[in-house]
């Protein structure tokens, strides 16, 4: 299974955002040497974190990104569903009329058990902020 490291380089990000928060906005090529990345990484990453009005970008020579919130009210689970897909699961094509009774039945079976982990997994990361992730760097 493939796993992606978008949310945690985001979670990074948000994080180095938010220990400047009020300093002016943090240009991509600082938050990318934070995170060992290339700033165009960082730039996508923001572009989807400003469509979710989580941070927003600054034009100009001293331009970059801030967040758009408060890092009290940015939760984990609002960075998580800005840069990832909505399902974390993803079914693989079932033939509802195949002879094979797995086959026809496994994503019904399945929808329930799957539901219910994402439910738990948007539950557990909506209790962290940005804030308490920025605030436990020393």
């Amino acid at each position: 299974m493939l796993s992606s490291s978008r949310f945690i380089v985001a979670v990074h990000a948000m994080s180095v955002l938010a220990r400047f928060k009020g300093k002016g906005p943090v240009c991509s090529a600082l938050v990318a040497e934070s995170v060992h990345t290339n700033p165009v990484v960082i730039r996508r990453l923001m572009t989807e974190l400003e469509k979710a009005d989580l941070v927003k970008s600054v034009a100009g020579r001293s331009g970059g990104f801030e967040l758009n919130k408060d890092p009290a009210q940015i939760t984990l689970a609002d960075v998580y569903f800005a840069v990832e897909d909505e399902n974390v699961f993803r079914m693989h094509k079932t033939d509802p009329s195949s002879s094979c009774p797995v086959a026809a039945q496994l994503g019904q079976i399945l929808t329930g058990p799957l539901r219910a982990a994402e439910c738990a997994l948007h539950s557990s990361l909506a209790k962290t902020s940005i804030r308490d992730v920025a605030s436990s760097i020393v």
